[in-house]
C-alpha cells in the first residue's frame, strides 16, 4: 500500500495593532481598532530530509511583513482619506472593504512568494488566519499543486 502523507507547519500568535472600518448597510462606518493575531499554516510534501519549511524562515517572513501592518490604518485601495494633525500616519491598503477576510488575503498575497521560495518541500497550500478578537477570525487559503510527480515526496 502506497502512503500519501502531507505535513503541516505552522506559526501561531504573531500580532499587530491596527485600525480599520467596515461599511454595513445599516450604519455609518466607524473607525475602530483591534489587537490582531495572525496564525499561518503551510501544508505540503516534505523534502527527502522530512522538511517542508524551516520554522525560523517562516517566522522571519511573517514578522518582516507584519511590521508594515503594525500601528497602521487599514483602508480599501480606492478609499480617499485625508489625515490632518501633528502626527504621522501609516496606511495599509487592501482590495475591497477593510474586512478581516480581506486583511487575511492581503497578508497571504504579500507573503506567498517568500514562503514558496523558502520551502524545501513541495507546498500544496498556505492558510492565513487573522483573529480580530479572541473569538472571531477569518481565513484565507491558497491551494496549490496537489501531488509531487511520484506521489511520495518532493525530492524523490
Amino acid at each position: 500500500m502506497q502512503r500519501h502523507r502531507l505535513v503541516r507547519v505552522g506559526i501561531e500568535g504573531l500580532r499587530f495593532e491596527a485600525i480599520h472600518y467596515t461599511s454595513t448597510p445599516s450604519e455609518k462606518p466607524r473607525l475602530h481598532g483591534h489587537s490582531f493575531r495572525v496564525d499561518v499554516v503551510v501544508e505540503g510534501w516534505p523534502d527527502k530530509h522530512g522538511l517542508l519549511i524551516d520554522f525560523r524562515s517562516l517566522r522571519s517572513i511573517l514578522e518582516d511583513r507584519l511590521r508594515e501592518w503594525d500601528e497602521a490604518v487599514i483602508l480599501p485601495v480606492d478609499a480617499s482619506t485625508r489625515f490632518e494633525g501633528p502626527f504621522s500616519v501609516k496606511v495599509k491598503r487592501v482590495r475591497g472593504e477593510a474586512t478581516t477576510e480581506n486583511i487575511a488575503c492581503t497578508i497571504l498575497d504579500e507573503t506567498l512568494n517568500a514562503i514558496l521560495e523558502a520551502a524545501t518541500g513541495l507546498v500544496t497550500g498556505v492558510r492565513v488566519r487573522v483573529w480580530e478578537s479572541y473569538d472571531r477570525y477569518a481565513e484565507c487559503i491558497e491551494l496549490l499543486k496537489a501531488y509531487p510527480q511520484d506521489n511520495t515526496s518532493a525530492d524523490s
